[in-house]
């Protein structure tokens, strides 16, 4: 209840504030990543709380499967967010026409707040996977009293310096929720943030590859070009990811492969 009040508040402000325009380019821009976002970031909490919470009595253990699902779940979500952010002016043109185009800074924004959203899964699960039901709710109070602080101080700027108070506030909101498992689990921010960085630094490596892309000019379809780039950025991501390594990569490997050889065979 206390989210849905809130979400639906800054939407409420924009459109009594300011044009019906500028909420409609908002709401279109948090649109595209917030629908590929919640669908996976759903898959991933149905499977994740009920694991953890079957291992609430090993705590060791339960740190582990955070900083695991913190570690795949950004090593899948960063490059669909930054390959998107990239590649935005040119998916706002075929899908939705260049009328929309204003709706492309907001996009961007987005893309970056919704990357971090399965660290907040993760960390909120392990907090209710141990019981911690009471600390969940203080975080949300907390968490929505430093939201409405940062709305009605942005809310006298504009629409684009609301979008950067939402992200300034999911980057509060990550330390927030990560705060309790520092005692809970000997798993800070900090360690969290180490975990997060190789992957985030690769996936924009691959945002401005595929943003390259689309700045040639190709005489080839907007489609087509969309493709290309989505290709080449993945590409470009996963080699990187074996080149230096990362983890999350062979992990990936290692879960993929039983399933191809069960379906082969």
């Amino acid at each position: 209840m206390i989210s849905n009040a809130y979400d639906q508040l800054w939407q409420l402000v924009i459109g009594k504030i300011y044009s019906p325009s500028s909420l409609a380019f908002f709401n279109q821009g948090q649109k595209f990543p917030q629908v590929i976002v919640t669908n996976i970031n759903a898959s991933i909490d149905s499977i994740l709380l009920p694991t953890m919470a079957s291992e609430q009595d090993h705590r060791e253990r339960v740190r582990d499967m955070t900083r695991r699902a913190i570690k795949t779940s950004i090593f899948i979500m960063a490059p669909m967010m930054m390959v998107l952010a990239f590649s935005s002016t040119n998916v706002v043109t075929l899908v939705l026409t260049e009328k929309w185009l204003p709706c492309v800074p907001f996009l961007c924004i987005f893309c970056i707040n919704y990357m971090f959203w399965p660290v907040h899964t993760a960390n909120l699960n392990a907090i209710n996977a141990l019981g911690r039901s009471d600390i969940f709710l203080k975080l949300e109070i907390i968490k929505k009293a430093v939201g409405l602080s940062v709305l009605f101080f942005t809310m006298q700027y504009g629409v684009m310096a609301m979008a950067y108070g939402m992200l300034l506030t999911g980057v509060l909101s990550q330390i927030i929720n990560s705060w309790p498992n520092r005692k809970l689990l000997g798993y800070g921010y900090l360690h969290q943030l180490r975990d997060l960085l190789p992957s985030i630094v690769l996936a924009v490596i691959a945002g401005v590859v595929a943003y390259g892309i689309g700045m040639m000019q190709l005489p080839i379809h907007l489609a087509l070009v969309i493709a290309l780039q989505v290709i080449v950025g993945a590409v470009t991501y996963l080699a990187l990811s074996y080149l230096f390594h990362v983890d999350s990569l062979l992990y990936l490997f290692q879960v993929i492969k039983p399933l191809i050889a069960r379906k082969i065979g």
